[in-house]
């Protein structure tokens, strides 16, 4: 269980990541 919360909060650090990379550059193309 413990370590199934962690691997849950790799793939939000992962998503998070992934989200800050890619959003200046939808931003860019919308725009």
């Amino acid at each position: 269980m413990w370590k199934q919360a962690k691997y849950r909060q790799a793939t939000l650090i992962v998503l998070a990541t992934t989200v800050i990379l890619i959003l200046p550059n939808v931003t860019r193309l919308v725009s």
